[in-house]
């Protein structure tokens, strides 16, 4: 369910989202359809993306990525700092690029080995002037108190508002910020200092994570405010934003005011906070005051300092570091006033968050038991994505450099096998040593050459395989056996479907 309404703007209550000039300028820029017939990845097509402005993000209106296919993007002012996309993140990232300093980009289309029918078409660049923002400026008291924060739960979206993490994936921000909807929005964690002149840098490509379509919000004033939604994984690394950062904050409804009660915001406002440096603008910064009593429905009050760009920041309750609302607007001023947010207990609110953590399970790759058998035992691998309709690949090396023969076992459960408890000792028949960790659903004969052996296997794309487990174990002839048969086994690894 989608939640919308109208934004109330009241004298003493307004929104803070870092406002500053935004545009899109079309262009045409088609590769055709195009083929590498060469054995190794191949460079098939470049081209320069050149357009006045801050920040630039890059729209792709069609694009054909075959399997080994890829795009590579990056800015002339910071090279090093590139942006990959297949097929898949591309869809993921709603066609869009992540965000670079302008005015050039460059978009490179890597065609995989043997590949035909490559294609990229860009046909829009999205212009962010990040050094025209207009400061809304609700510092509570004579002076702004805030210092720079390092919370590794928070991050900028786009440049205009706070957003931070309830889970590996769910993201709560103001709906006020989100009433555009989330195509092209760009989530920056670990967000570097701006400019000596305060203009706002984007993060590292590996920190900047697109938005899903998911989206729930509303956008009616203060104390009915407030939106969740998800990140997707990060197109060069694959982790999504919990995953990378490592942890992400607890919610709770707000307590009954009482004395003593210090309320922190933490956000990427405006402003220079007590550094009275440039540096600081739009950068994390933090600080703590008082909360104070309201009579408005759902809504927190607090003489917290915050300024545009702090819409969005989670209201956090001092003495638990709990999350107690999300804050939305300010009302400060040096002599009297106070910031607001809406609480998390309303019910909306609590039901979208709800809907948020239902979207997604978080799938994963752990590896457990030990190698066995010989003297020198194989290892056992899985990387991919530990989703449906995700490829994984199993590799096995460390095993014998000649041509050996191999077994792949492939199980759905790590406990039982034919009425049998697992793990189940292989000494019997002739594998001293050894442990069967996986029942044997599946086996696969493999022949490796060099050590190294790998298959690749397709999830199905069945939702009523989300938290499955697959085991997968490996075992080996080897001249470095200890055992009768000869047999070196490889630990086992358990994979746990997402979606």
């Amino acid at each position: 369910m989608r939640i919308f309404a109208t934004l109330i703007l009241g004298a003493a209550a307004l929104c803070q989202e870092a406002v500053y000039p935004t545009r899109s300028v079309s262009v045409f820029h088609d590769s055709d359809f195009l083929a590498n017939q060469e054995q190794v990845v191949r460079v098939v097509w470049s081209q320069d993306v050149t357009v006045p402005g801050d920040w630039l993000q890059l729209r792709f209106r069609d694009a054909s990525l075959p399997n080994g296919s890829r795009l590579k993007i990056y800015g002339s002012s910071r090279p090093e700092w590139v942006q990959w996309h297949d097929a898949r993140s591309l869809a993921d990232y709603q066609q869009f690029s992540c965000q670079f300093l302008g005015p050039t980009l460059r978009v490179e289309l890597h065609a995989g080995p043997a590949t035909v029918g490559n294609r990229v078409c860009i046909h829009e660049v999205h212009v962010h002037d990040v050094g025209g923002v207009v400061e809304t400026d609700t510092i509570c008291g004579p002076t702004d108190d805030r210092v720079l924060g390092s919370d590794v739960r928070q991050c900028r979206l786009n440049a205009g508002c706070t957003a931070w993490m309830f889970s590996p994936i769910a993201i709560g921000t103001a709906g006020h910020c989100m009433s555009a909807g989330t195509a092209g929005k760009i989530l920056h964690f670990n967000v570097p200092l701006s400019s000596s002149t305060g203009g706002a840098t984007p993060a590292h490509p590996n920190d900047q994570y697109a938005v899903d379509t998911f989206l729930q919000f509303l956008n009616a004033g203060v104390g009915q405010d407030w939106a969740t939604m998800l990140a997707v994984r990060n197109s060069n690394t694959g982790l999504y934003p919990g995953q990378a950062q490592g942890s992400w904050y607890t919610i709770v409804g707000a307590p009954p005011v009482a004395a003593g009660q210090q309320i922190r915001i933490t956000g990427y406002g405006s402003g220079n906070g007590v550094s009275g440096s440039p540096t600081w603008n739009l950068v994390q910064k933090t600080h703590l005051g008082n909360r104070q009593a309201t009579t408005t429905a759902d809504a927190l009050r607090y003489d917290t300092d915050t300024t545009g760009g702090n819409s969005g920041s989670p209201v956090v309750l001092e003495n638990t570091g709990e999350v107690i609302g999300v804050h939305t607007h300010g009302g400060c001023t040096a002599t009297a006033g106070g910031n607001s947010g809406t609480d998390a207990a309303r019910a909306d609110f609590v039901a979208g968050r709800a809907a948020a953590l239902a979207q997604h399970a978080l799938g994963s790759i752990t590896s457990f038991g030990a190698a066995c058998g010989g003297t020198s035992n194989p290892a056992l691998l899985v990387t991919g994505t530990p989703e449906i309709a995700r490829l994984l690949t199993v590799r096995a090396i460390g095993l014998t450099p000649l041509v050996t023969i191999g077994w792949f076992v492939v199980g759905l459960s790590a406990t039982t096998w034919n009425g049998a408890p697992l793990p189940a000792d292989l000494g019997p028949i002739g594998i001293q040593g050894c442990q069967l960790r996986a029942s044997i659903d599946y086996s696969e004969a493999v022949v490796s050459a060099g050590g190294v052996v790998s298959r690749s296997y397709t999830m199905p794309n069945d939702p009523g395989l989300v938290g499955q487990h697959i085991y997968f174990q490996c075992f080996s002839a080897s001249s470095a056996a200890t055992n009768t048969l000869g047999i070196v086994g490889a630990n086992a690894v358990d994979v746990l479907l997402g979606n």
